[in-house]
């Protein structure tokens, strides 16, 4: 059975004493088990919620219109785990290394209280040095009896990929993998995820700011801007669609990091209409008052009146 993650008009919002944040806004959008997609978008526009919508991850108190289907299970904590699919079917690659892993626990203890919480006893150690290898940890021993602290920030992420791939998932979700590394780290996160995807039994999403990353690992890319999906497809980054898509890749470094003027809306601020339409050159007055629809693009789709 194939196992796709659809999401169908999504809307994740959180209640405050001002009222409800929407994070996530009416997103509409297919991750195809065998591909390694991108989302991408600004600081604060709900690419990391909706990542925990993926996974089954939200708060219990958040307000949730739409659904998510991971093959015919809905996506909630209480599903996958009655089902068991934490660990074997999903597995999590998190950011931040050294803040993922416990400083107190040598890291054979650590990788061995994920594998036994879901009944693989590795006494031999040939599954943790397996992916070890496979990461290119080659003194597994030595990594195995190591705390943490005692590993570099690139041996450190090496062994968080071979913890999330141990148990062989299905899924994969990577969020901001490259966040706040160094350029060497950055490369070495490069190469694992590459690595990752040509043994060709995974699916990713991968959560980034990072173009570079999401360009040169992942078959399909969506962006994000204010809590709504508002292009996706598998050629934006040579043929942007979407005002604000070619925006972001104007301000890359490559293209003459030619900043957006304004700023993001606050999520929430009550506009109407098309929420990047105050930041766009192209903006008309039917973007300033109607919600534009979703339409084909020649790589994808695109929600834009004037595309």
């Amino acid at each position: 059975m194939v196992k796709n993650i659809v999401v169908k008009n999504l809307s994740v919002g959180f209640p405050t004493k001002q009222g409800v944040v929407q994070a996530v806004d009416d997103v509409s959008v297919v991750f195809q088990e065998g591909k390694f997609t991108a989302i991408i978008g600004e600081s604060g526009c709900g690419k990391s919620v909706l990542g925990q919508a993926l996974m089954g991850m939200l708060p219990n108190y958040v307000v949730l219109q739409g659904s998510v289907l991971y093959g015919n299970l809905k996506a909630s904590a209480e599903v996958f785990l009655q089902n068991k699919i934490y660990g074997r079917e999903l597995g999590i690659v998190p950011q931040n290394p050294s803040a993922s892993l416990n400083p107190t626990r040598k890291l054979k203890k650590q990788f061995d209280d994920l594998l036994e919480a879901h009944g693989v006893f590795d006494k031999d150690d040939s599954i943790k040095k397996h992916w070890l290898h496979f990461f290119a940890l080659d003194d597994a021993d030595r990594v195995l009896v190591s705390y943490p602290d005692e590993l570099s920030g690139g041996m450190q992420q090496r062994f968080l990929c071979a913890l999330a791939m141990s148990l062989e998932p299905k899924w994969i979700l990577a969020d901001e993998p490259t966040k706040g590394l160094d350029e060497e780290t950055c490369s070495i996160v490069l190469e694992n995820l590459l690595k990752i995807k040509e043994l060709g039994s995974v699916s990713m999403v991968i959560i980034t700011h990072d173009v570079k990353l999401a360009r040169n690992v992942c078959d399909k890319t969506c962006v994000m801007y204010a809590g709504q999906m508002v292009e996706q497809g598998t050629d934006v980054f040579n043929t942007p669609v979407h005002p604000y898509t070619k925006s972001y890749m104007q301000a890359l470094p490559e293209n003459g990091f030619k900043p957006l003027w304004g700023r993001a809306p606050n999520l929430s601020d009550a506009l109407q209409g098309c929420k990047f339409a105050p930041r766009c050159m192209f903006a008309s007055e039917i973007c300033r008052q109607a919600v534009p629809e979703t339409k084909i693009s020649p790589h994808g789709e695109v929600r834009c009146h004037h595309a």
